[in-house]
């Protein structure tokens, strides 16, 4: 019997060790009214964890770090932006909608009916602007580094500690994606 549960325990815990596999995918960059422009869509999303935090009133925060590199040889490579852009979900349950806020732009929260729906519009994006044109030079490689950061911001509190553990300490991180570009 102690045998057994010996090899049990560990088990468990490579189990509860698994990551989702959260990713970007369609990466492309191109040129748009002077600006370069990115697009890419995000996917392996767990949307049934995510409904069930969102719906016990724990708002998600859907972070996108961009990063554009200089390719240099015999150097280092030149980072020529660092940039984040944000999106809050959170869950409504008198209404029954989900709201998707774009953190930094004056707007008004987008409305979703369904969880799918609201990750489209925050985790998805075509032709993104990142920075103008003229801010790169012709002829050189440049590389544009993309990763996704979902964070559920949890106040504190004994729920909040239940909650966390359920959902592994509240963050679920992608890879790095990269593609290589000139102009």
């Amino acid at each position: 019997m102690r045998f057994r549960l010996l090899l049990l325990i560990p088990l468990f815990f490579l189990l509860a060790s698994v990551s989702w596999a959260l990713e970007i995918v369609d990466l492309s960059v191109g040129g748009e009214k002077g600006y370069l422009v990115a697009s890419w869509r995000l996917s392996g999303v767990p949307f049934a964890q995510l409904d069930e935090a969102l719906r016990h009133g724990v708002p998600l925060k859907v972070g996108f770090e961009l990063r554009i590199l200089e390719i240099r040889t015999l150097r280092r490579d030149k980072e020529i932006l660092r940039h984040q852009v944000i999106r809050d979900i959170y869950y409504d349950s008198v209404k029954k909608l989900y709201f998707v806020q774009f953190v930094g732009l004056p707007e008004l929260p987008r409305q979703a009916s369904s969880l799918e729906e609201a990750m489209e519009m925050a985790g998805n994006f075509k032709a993104l602007p990142i920075l103008p044109l003229y801010r790169l030079r012709p002829g050189k490689t440049y590389r544009l580094m993309v990763r996704c950061v979902l964070t559920q911001t949890i106040t504190p509190g004994l729920p909040s500690r239940v909650l966390r553990f359920v959902f592994r300490s509240g963050k679920i991180e992608s890879d790095w994606v990269s593609i290589r570009f000139k102009l």
